[in-house]
Protein backbone atom coordinates (compact mmCIF):
# COMPACT_ATOMS: atom_id res chain seq x y z
CA UNK A 1 0.00 0.00 0.00
CA UNK A 2 3.10 2.34 0.60
CA UNK A 3 3.71 2.35 -2.93
CA UNK A 4 0.28 3.86 -3.92
CA UNK A 5 1.27 7.04 -3.76
CA UNK A 6 3.93 6.63 -6.57
CA UNK A 7 1.54 5.66 -8.94
CA UNK A 8 0.57 9.57 -9.97
CA UNK A 9 4.03 10.01 -10.65
CA UNK A 10 4.26 7.41 -12.45
CA UNK A 11 1.02 8.26 -14.48
CA UNK A 12 2.56 11.79 -15.05
CA UNK A 13 5.59 10.42 -16.75
CA UNK A 14 3.80 7.83 -18.72
CA UNK A 15 1.38 10.03 -20.39
CA UNK A 16 4.31 12.15 -21.38
CA UNK A 17 5.74 8.75 -23.74
CA UNK A 18 3.98 8.32 -27.03
CA UNK A 19 3.96 5.32 -29.24
CA UNK A 20 3.13 4.10 -32.88
CA UNK A 21 4.61 7.43 -34.38
CA UNK A 22 4.09 8.25 -37.96
CA UNK A 23 6.37 10.46 -40.06
CA UNK A 24 4.48 13.37 -42.10
CA UNK A 25 6.37 14.72 -44.63
CA UNK A 26 7.58 18.26 -44.80
CA UNK A 27 5.79 19.76 -48.09
CA UNK A 28 7.99 22.74 -50.01
CA UNK A 29 9.11 25.51 -47.98
CA UNK A 30 11.15 28.58 -46.98
CA UNK A 31 14.76 27.21 -46.53
CA UNK A 32 15.86 28.61 -42.49
CA UNK A 33 17.46 31.81 -42.38
CA UNK A 34 21.29 31.79 -42.52
CA UNK A 35 21.44 28.46 -43.66
CA UNK A 36 24.33 27.91 -45.79
CA UNK A 37 25.06 29.76 -49.05
CA UNK A 38 23.70 27.80 -52.57
CA UNK A 39 25.49 28.02 -55.76
CA UNK A 40 24.03 29.73 -58.51
CA UNK A 41 22.48 27.40 -61.33
CA UNK A 42 21.57 28.37 -64.79
CA UNK A 43 19.11 26.27 -65.27
CA UNK A 44 14.97 28.11 -64.63
CA UNK A 45 13.91 25.38 -61.94
CA UNK A 46 15.77 23.42 -59.63
CA UNK A 47 15.86 21.72 -55.96
CA UNK A 48 17.79 19.67 -53.78
CA UNK A 49 16.08 17.25 -51.48
CA UNK A 50 17.40 14.55 -49.00
CA UNK A 51 15.55 11.52 -49.60
CA UNK A 52 14.09 9.75 -46.13
CA UNK A 53 13.12 12.86 -45.01
CA UNK A 54 11.73 14.64 -48.06
CA UNK A 55 13.30 17.93 -46.71
CA UNK A 56 14.42 20.86 -49.40
CA UNK A 57 17.97 21.99 -49.12
CA UNK A 58 17.76 24.25 -52.28
CA UNK A 59 14.62 25.91 -54.10
CA UNK A 60 15.05 27.60 -57.47
CA UNK A 61 11.37 27.68 -58.63
CA UNK A 62 10.73 24.12 -58.09
CA UNK A 63 6.88 24.59 -57.68
CA UNK A 64 7.16 26.11 -61.53
CA UNK A 65 4.88 23.70 -63.77
CA UNK A 66 7.12 23.04 -66.52
CA UNK A 67 7.35 20.05 -69.34
CA UNK A 68 9.45 16.98 -67.76
CA UNK A 69 10.31 15.36 -71.28
CA UNK A 70 11.86 12.14 -70.54
CA UNK A 71 11.92 12.46 -67.18
CA UNK A 72 8.54 11.02 -67.33
CA UNK A 73 10.12 8.02 -67.71
CA UNK A 74 11.00 7.64 -63.82
CA UNK A 75 7.22 7.18 -63.10
CA UNK A 76 6.75 4.92 -66.11
CA UNK A 77 9.42 2.80 -65.35
CA UNK A 78 7.92 2.48 -61.52
CA UNK A 79 4.58 1.84 -62.56
CA UNK A 80 5.79 -0.81 -65.06
CA UNK A 81 7.92 -2.33 -61.83
CA UNK A 82 5.32 -2.93 -59.74
CA UNK A 83 2.34 -4.34 -61.65
CA UNK A 84 4.99 -6.88 -63.41
CA UNK A 85 7.31 -8.12 -60.78
CA UNK A 86 8.58 -11.24 -63.52
CA UNK A 87 11.17 -9.15 -65.29
CA UNK A 88 11.72 -12.56 -67.77
CA UNK A 89 8.63 -12.21 -69.11
CA UNK A 90 8.22 -12.13 -72.97
CA UNK A 91 6.64 -8.83 -74.66
CA UNK A 92 5.39 -9.38 -78.24
CA UNK A 93 5.65 -5.58 -79.83
CA UNK A 94 2.59 -4.77 -81.67
CA UNK A 95 1.84 -1.87 -84.52
CA UNK A 96 1.01 0.00 -81.56
CA UNK A 97 4.64 1.27 -81.55
CA UNK A 98 4.35 2.69 -85.31
CA UNK A 99 3.73 5.96 -84.52
CA UNK A 100 6.40 6.18 -81.64
CA UNK A 101 9.19 5.13 -85.09
CA UNK A 102 9.03 8.73 -86.76
CA UNK A 103 12.08 10.54 -87.56
CA UNK A 104 13.03 12.41 -84.22
CA UNK A 105 11.79 10.01 -81.90
CA UNK A 106 13.85 8.55 -79.31
CA UNK A 107 13.81 5.14 -80.17
CA UNK A 108 15.82 1.57 -80.00
CA UNK A 109 13.67 0.76 -83.81
CA UNK A 110 11.47 -1.99 -82.00
CA UNK A 111 9.81 -4.29 -85.07
CA UNK A 112 6.15 -5.43 -84.93
CA UNK A 113 6.58 -9.03 -83.63
CA UNK A 114 10.11 -8.58 -82.19
CA UNK A 115 9.96 -9.79 -78.94
CA UNK A 116 12.27 -8.81 -75.73
CA UNK A 117 11.76 -9.43 -72.24
CA UNK A 118 10.55 -7.07 -69.19
CA UNK A 119 13.89 -6.24 -68.28
CA UNK A 120 15.17 -5.46 -71.46
CA UNK A 121 12.15 -3.20 -72.50
CA UNK A 122 13.27 -1.26 -68.90
CA UNK A 123 16.81 -0.78 -70.07
CA UNK A 124 15.42 0.57 -73.20
CA UNK A 125 13.31 2.80 -71.65
CA UNK A 126 15.70 4.15 -69.07
CA UNK A 127 19.09 4.40 -71.23
CA UNK A 128 17.92 4.44 -74.69
CA UNK A 129 14.56 6.28 -73.55
CA UNK A 130 12.77 4.53 -76.46
CA UNK A 131 9.34 5.90 -76.88
CA UNK A 132 7.82 3.05 -78.63
CA UNK A 133 8.69 0.76 -75.53
CA UNK A 134 6.89 3.11 -73.42
CA UNK A 135 3.98 2.88 -75.36
CA UNK A 136 3.95 -1.20 -76.05
CA UNK A 137 4.67 -1.37 -72.06
CA UNK A 138 1.91 1.37 -71.06
CA UNK A 139 -0.61 -1.32 -72.73
CA UNK A 140 0.57 -4.25 -71.38
CA UNK A 141 0.36 -3.10 -68.19
CA UNK A 142 -2.71 -1.39 -68.33
CA UNK A 143 -4.61 -2.27 -71.97
CA UNK A 144 -4.43 0.76 -72.91
CA UNK A 145 -2.15 4.62 -72.72
CA UNK A 146 -5.50 6.50 -71.08
CA UNK A 147 -5.25 3.37 -68.89
CA UNK A 148 -1.41 3.42 -67.15
CA UNK A 149 -1.66 6.93 -67.10
CA UNK A 150 -4.10 7.10 -64.99
CA UNK A 151 -1.88 4.90 -63.21
CA UNK A 152 0.90 7.16 -63.54
CA UNK A 153 -1.78 10.15 -62.08
CA UNK A 154 -2.73 8.07 -59.23
CA UNK A 155 0.72 7.79 -58.17
CA UNK A 156 1.77 10.68 -58.35
CA UNK A 157 -0.98 11.92 -56.09
CA UNK A 158 -0.12 8.96 -53.66
CA UNK A 159 3.02 10.36 -53.29
CA UNK A 160 2.46 13.92 -52.71
CA UNK A 161 2.24 15.47 -56.08
CA UNK A 162 0.06 18.47 -56.53
CA UNK A 163 1.23 20.11 -59.65
CA UNK A 164 1.42 16.65 -62.02
CA UNK A 165 -0.09 15.30 -65.06
CA UNK A 166 0.38 12.83 -67.26
CA UNK A 167 -1.33 12.22 -70.62
CA UNK A 168 1.55 9.66 -72.10
CA UNK A 169 4.54 7.31 -71.10
CA UNK A 170 7.36 9.00 -72.65
CA UNK A 171 7.00 12.55 -72.00
CA UNK A 172 6.55 13.55 -75.34
CA UNK A 173 5.37 17.39 -75.17
CA UNK A 174 1.40 18.34 -74.57
CA UNK A 175 -0.11 20.71 -72.33
CA UNK A 176 -1.87 18.82 -70.55
CA UNK A 177 1.23 17.00 -69.52
CA UNK A 178 3.20 18.77 -66.71
CA UNK A 179 4.92 18.53 -63.62
CA UNK A 180 7.10 20.35 -61.40
CA UNK A 181 11.01 19.92 -60.22
CA UNK A 182 9.56 19.34 -56.54
CA UNK A 183 7.09 16.62 -57.65
CA UNK A 184 9.53 15.48 -59.97
CA UNK A 185 11.59 15.17 -57.02
CA UNK A 186 9.09 13.13 -54.88
CA UNK A 187 8.50 10.99 -57.87
CA UNK A 188 12.16 9.80 -57.82
CA UNK A 189 12.61 9.64 -54.42
CA UNK A 190 9.78 6.43 -55.04
CA UNK A 191 11.43 5.00 -57.29
CA UNK A 192 14.72 4.63 -55.92
CA UNK A 193 13.25 2.80 -53.08
CA UNK A 194 12.88 -0.36 -55.66
CA UNK A 195 16.03 -2.37 -55.61
CA UNK A 196 15.31 -2.60 -59.39
CA UNK A 197 15.12 0.43 -60.27
CA UNK A 198 18.43 1.59 -59.28
CA UNK A 199 19.88 -1.31 -60.93
CA UNK A 200 18.13 0.00 -64.29
CA UNK A 201 18.32 3.70 -64.33
CA UNK A 202 22.37 3.49 -62.82
CA UNK A 203 23.76 0.90 -65.15
CA UNK A 204 26.28 2.74 -66.92
CA UNK A 205 25.93 0.24 -69.97
CA UNK A 206 23.62 -2.19 -71.05
CA UNK A 207 23.58 -4.59 -74.10
CA UNK A 208 20.01 -6.41 -76.01
CA UNK A 209 21.73 -9.86 -77.61
CA UNK A 210 19.99 -10.41 -80.83
CA UNK A 211 16.67 -11.24 -81.01
CA UNK A 212 13.53 -12.60 -83.07
CA UNK A 213 13.71 -9.75 -85.46
CA UNK A 214 17.38 -8.40 -86.07
CA UNK A 215 20.99 -10.32 -85.55
CA UNK A 216 22.30 -7.09 -84.71
CA UNK A 217 23.16 -6.73 -81.08
CA UNK A 218 21.92 -2.83 -79.47
CA UNK A 219 24.51 -1.51 -77.21
CA UNK A 220 23.19 0.95 -75.27
CA UNK A 221 24.25 3.65 -72.70
CA UNK A 222 23.07 6.05 -69.95
CA UNK A 223 22.45 9.43 -71.43
CA UNK A 224 23.22 10.60 -67.44
CA UNK A 225 26.39 12.08 -67.39
CA UNK A 226 26.80 11.73 -64.18
CA UNK A 227 25.81 8.09 -63.74
CA UNK A 228 28.07 7.30 -66.96
CA UNK A 229 31.98 6.96 -67.03
CA UNK A 230 33.69 10.72 -68.32
CA UNK A 231 33.47 14.00 -67.88
CA UNK A 232 30.44 14.81 -65.46
CA UNK A 233 31.15 11.36 -63.64
CA UNK A 234 29.30 11.98 -60.06
CA UNK A 235 30.12 9.64 -57.65
CA UNK A 236 28.35 8.00 -55.56
CA UNK A 237 25.44 8.88 -57.99
CA UNK A 238 22.79 5.75 -58.09
CA UNK A 239 20.13 6.78 -60.60
CA UNK A 240 19.00 9.39 -62.71
CA UNK A 241 16.80 9.91 -66.06
CA UNK A 242 17.77 12.18 -68.78
CA UNK A 243 14.65 14.52 -70.95
CA UNK A 244 14.65 16.82 -74.12
CA UNK A 245 12.50 18.10 -76.07
CA UNK A 246 12.56 21.37 -77.95
CA UNK A 247 9.41 22.64 -75.45
CA UNK A 248 10.98 21.40 -72.10
CA UNK A 249 14.76 22.27 -73.18
CA UNK A 250 17.21 19.92 -71.28
CA UNK A 251 15.97 18.30 -68.14
CA UNK A 252 17.43 15.89 -65.84
CA UNK A 253 16.69 14.33 -62.64
CA UNK A 254 19.37 12.30 -60.56
CA UNK A 255 20.11 10.38 -56.57
CA UNK A 256 23.45 10.25 -55.16
CA UNK A 257 24.48 8.81 -51.72
CA UNK A 258 27.10 9.11 -49.83
CA UNK A 259 27.70 7.46 -46.16
CA UNK A 260 24.36 7.84 -44.39
CA UNK A 261 22.64 10.38 -46.77
CA UNK A 262 21.07 10.19 -50.19
CA UNK A 263 20.69 13.78 -52.30
CA UNK A 264 17.67 13.91 -54.70
CA UNK A 265 18.80 16.32 -57.04
CA UNK A 266 15.70 18.11 -60.45
CA UNK A 267 17.09 20.62 -62.86
CA UNK A 268 14.45 21.70 -65.27
CA UNK A 269 14.40 23.98 -68.58
CA UNK A 270 18.43 23.50 -69.21
CA UNK A 271 21.03 24.60 -71.94
CA UNK A 272 23.47 22.76 -73.38
CA UNK A 273 25.22 20.95 -70.97
CA UNK A 274 24.03 22.69 -67.64
CA UNK A 275 22.01 20.27 -66.31
CA UNK A 276 25.41 18.03 -65.56
CA UNK A 277 27.34 20.86 -64.46
CA UNK A 278 24.02 22.47 -62.26
CA UNK A 279 23.18 18.97 -60.40
CA UNK A 280 26.87 18.46 -59.98
CA UNK A 281 27.44 21.86 -57.53
CA UNK A 282 24.06 21.78 -56.30
CA UNK A 283 24.92 17.89 -54.97
CA UNK A 284 28.81 19.15 -54.20
CA UNK A 285 26.48 21.96 -51.75
CA UNK A 286 24.33 19.23 -50.24
CA UNK A 287 27.06 16.75 -49.04
CA UNK A 288 29.88 19.74 -48.52
CA UNK A 289 27.70 21.64 -45.96
CA UNK A 290 24.73 19.04 -44.12
CA UNK A 291 24.49 15.87 -42.52
CA UNK A 292 21.70 13.67 -41.30
CA UNK A 293 20.76 13.66 -37.74
CA UNK A 294 17.78 11.22 -36.03
CA UNK A 295 15.53 12.32 -33.55
CA UNK A 296 13.98 11.05 -30.74
CA UNK A 297 10.81 11.99 -28.74
CA UNK A 298 9.84 9.27 -26.26
CA UNK A 299 12.86 6.70 -26.64
CA UNK A 300 16.77 7.68 -26.66
CA UNK A 301 17.45 4.54 -28.16
CA UNK A 302 14.84 4.69 -31.43
CA UNK A 303 14.57 7.59 -33.36
CA UNK A 304 11.42 9.01 -34.83
CA UNK A 305 12.87 10.25 -38.00
CA UNK A 306 15.45 12.29 -39.26
CA UNK A 307 16.18 15.88 -39.76
CA UNK A 308 19.23 17.44 -42.19
CA UNK A 309 21.30 19.80 -40.58
CA UNK A 310 24.23 22.31 -41.53
CA UNK A 311 27.34 20.44 -40.37
CA UNK A 312 28.14 22.51 -37.02
CA UNK A 313 24.97 22.36 -35.84
CA UNK A 314 22.96 19.40 -33.89
CA UNK A 315 19.44 18.98 -32.85
CA UNK A 316 19.68 20.83 -29.62
CA UNK A 317 19.46 24.01 -31.95
CA UNK A 318 16.31 22.85 -32.88
CA UNK A 319 12.68 23.91 -31.19
CA UNK A 320 10.39 21.60 -30.37
CA UNK A 321 6.48 22.20 -30.38
CA UNK A 322 3.82 19.66 -29.60
CA UNK A 323 -0.11 20.09 -31.10
CA UNK A 324 -3.20 18.18 -30.45
CA UNK A 325 -6.08 18.61 -33.31
CA UNK A 326 -9.32 16.25 -32.65
CA UNK A 327 -7.37 12.69 -32.00
CA UNK A 328 -4.12 13.57 -33.78
CA UNK A 329 -0.51 14.71 -31.31
CA UNK A 330 1.85 16.32 -33.64
CA UNK A 331 5.02 17.63 -32.72
CA UNK A 332 7.47 19.26 -35.04
CA UNK A 333 11.09 20.03 -35.35
CA UNK A 334 12.05 23.83 -35.94
CA UNK A 335 14.83 26.00 -36.90
CA UNK A 336 14.74 29.73 -36.51
CA UNK A 337 10.96 29.65 -37.24
CA UNK A 338 11.00 27.28 -40.05
CA UNK A 339 9.66 23.45 -39.65
CA UNK A 340 12.06 21.02 -40.54
CA UNK A 341 10.26 18.18 -39.81
CA UNK A 342 6.44 16.49 -38.15
CA UNK A 343 5.58 13.52 -37.08
CA UNK A 344 1.99 12.34 -35.73
CA UNK A 345 0.52 9.71 -33.47
CA UNK A 346 -3.20 8.83 -33.06
CA UNK A 347 -4.83 9.05 -29.48
CA UNK A 348 -5.65 7.36 -27.38
CA UNK A 349 -2.41 5.81 -26.18
CA UNK A 350 -1.78 2.37 -24.93
CA UNK A 351 1.89 1.73 -23.58
CA UNK A 352 2.92 -1.40 -22.53
CA UNK A 353 5.67 -0.59 -19.65
CA UNK A 354 8.18 -2.78 -18.33
CA UNK A 355 8.78 -2.17 -14.46
CA UNK A 356 12.08 -3.47 -12.68
CA UNK A 357 13.19 -4.30 -9.29
CA UNK A 358 15.38 -1.88 -9.20
CA UNK A 359 12.93 0.96 -9.53
CA UNK A 360 11.64 -0.84 -6.08
CA UNK A 361 8.02 1.10 -6.80
CA UNK A 362 5.71 -1.84 -8.33
CA UNK A 363 6.02 -5.90 -8.77
CA UNK A 364 8.49 -6.89 -11.64
CA UNK A 365 6.49 -7.58 -14.56
CA UNK A 366 4.67 -6.00 -17.50
CA UNK A 367 1.57 -3.86 -16.99
CA UNK A 368 -0.71 -1.64 -19.55
CA UNK A 369 -1.41 1.81 -19.40
CA UNK A 370 -4.14 3.14 -22.05
CA UNK A 371 -4.10 7.22 -21.80
CA UNK A 372 -7.19 8.74 -23.52
CA UNK A 373 -7.81 11.73 -25.81
CA UNK A 374 -7.53 14.75 -24.08
CA UNK A 375 -10.85 15.61 -26.08
CA UNK A 376 -12.07 12.37 -24.51
CA UNK A 377 -11.33 13.61 -20.50
CA UNK A 378 -13.27 16.18 -19.82
CA UNK A 379 -16.44 14.47 -21.06
CA UNK A 380 -14.91 11.42 -18.42
CA UNK A 381 -14.75 14.00 -15.91
CA UNK A 382 -18.88 15.60 -16.03
CA UNK A 383 -19.67 12.23 -16.24
CA UNK A 384 -18.28 11.47 -13.41
CA UNK A 385 -19.32 14.25 -11.38
CA UNK A 386 -22.74 13.29 -11.94
CA UNK A 387 -22.23 10.27 -11.14
CA UNK A 388 -21.23 10.76 -7.97
CA UNK A 389 -23.53 14.01 -7.22
CA UNK A 390 -26.43 11.16 -7.95
CA UNK A 391 -25.11 9.25 -5.45
CA UNK A 392 -24.31 11.46 -2.66
CA UNK A 393 -28.41 12.33 -3.18
CA UNK A 394 -29.35 8.95 -2.79
CA UNK A 395 -27.43 8.65 0.38
CA UNK A 396 -29.01 11.83 1.52
CA UNK A 397 -32.73 10.66 0.75
CA UNK A 398 -31.80 7.23 2.17
CA UNK A 399 -30.96 8.80 5.44
CA UNK A 400 -33.35 11.15 5.66
CA UNK A 401 -36.28 8.42 5.15
CA UNK A 402 -34.45 6.44 8.16
CA UNK A 403 -34.60 9.00 10.24
CA UNK A 404 -38.28 9.99 9.48
CA UNK A 405 -38.98 6.41 10.56
CA UNK A 406 -36.93 6.38 13.54
CA UNK A 407 -39.27 9.19 14.70
CA UNK A 408 -42.65 7.94 13.68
Amino acid sequence: MRHKKYIPILLSIFSLLLCFLSPLSISAQDLPSNWPSAPEISSASGVLMESSSGQVLFDKSMNEIRYPASTTKVMTTLIILENMPDLNKNITFTDVILPDLAPGNSTIHAQVGEILTVEQCLYAIMLASANEVCTQMAIEVAGSVENFTAMMNAKATEIGCTNTHFVNANGLPDPNHYTTAYDLALILREAIKNENFCKIAGAAKYTIPPTNKTTIARNMENHNALVADGKYHYEGAIAGKTGHTEAARNTLVTAASKEDMTLICVVLRSENEERFTDTRALFDYGFDNFHIQPLYWMDPDIPVGSVVLPKDLTTDALSVSDSDQNDLRTRTWSYNGTELYKTSVQLPLSIKTKITSDMSLLQTGTFKLVFPSPFILPSILILTILFAFIIIILIVKYHTQKTNRKKK
